[in-house]
């Protein structure tokens, strides 16, 4: 469950058409909202007037959009380009059968066109059955902190209200960075035949491992 007031359900159906013909898609995008999603739902308004929280600058409102889809499967830049083109931060509730899954990405209004958005990192948890979600919606003074909490929520790091967000996202980012460079290298080191490389590889691989080790003490 989302916990929050009834009063925020919007529940608009929203022809996926719509925004595959605002955002000029191509063959192959546009190919990927009709294989992709089958239903998509304004499904909640967060703004002042359903919440009595006060917007700020860089957060006017939140929108909650749910959508079906067809595979347990959805492209990044379906959602990229959904962002794009809604002003305000969005929740994404994609469902697939009785699973259900969050995805939030950071975004923020260009410095030089307000009227676009540029699109950060996503955040998303893991699928789940639908009666296992559950997340506090409504928490902050404002909605910009509500904003913040959301992905303080579905990003894998223990944190509190009091922790800086931007500094969260980076430490999320090194760390998802340094596990991708041990994959690859552990893959390096289990297929080099060498004798020399393969020590070689090992080295880096334990060094990278130490400084990941490190980081997730820092927390």
């Amino acid at each position: 469950m989302l916990n929050i007031p009834d009063r925020t359900l919007f529940n608009r159906r929203i022809p996926k058409v719509k925004f595959y013909k605002q955002i000029e898609a191509d063959t192959k995008l546009e190919r990927k909202f009709i294989d992709e999603i089958g239903t998509i739902t304004w499904k909640y308004k967060l703004s002042k007037e359903t919440t009595n929280l006060e917007p700020t600058k860089e957060v006017e409102e939140i929108q909650i959009f749910e959508i079906n889809l067809k595979e347990k499967h959805i492209s990044g830049g379906v959602l990229q380009n959904i962002d794009r083109i809604i002003p305000y931060p969005i929740l994404f509730i994609l469902k697939y059968k009785d699973d259900v899954k969050l995805s939030i990405a950071y975004k923020e209004r260009n410095k030089t066109d307000e009227n676009k958005m540029v699109i950060h990192s996503y955040y998303q948890s893991g699928w789940m059955k639908g009666d296992e979600l559950n997340i506090d919606i409504l928490k902050g003074l404002n909605l910009e902190d509500v904003y913040n909490n959301i992905i303080r929520q579905l990003i894998p790091i223990e944190s509190t209200p009091a922790d800086n967000i931007e500094k969260l996202m980076e430490l999320d980012e090194r760390q998802k960075s340094l596990k991708r460079e041990i994959d690859r290298l552990e893959k390096k080191t289990k297929k080099e035949k060498q004798f020399n490389r393969k020590v070689d590889f090992n080295i880096q691989l334990q060094k990278k491992q130490k400084e990941l080790e490190e980081l997730l003490n820092k927390k």
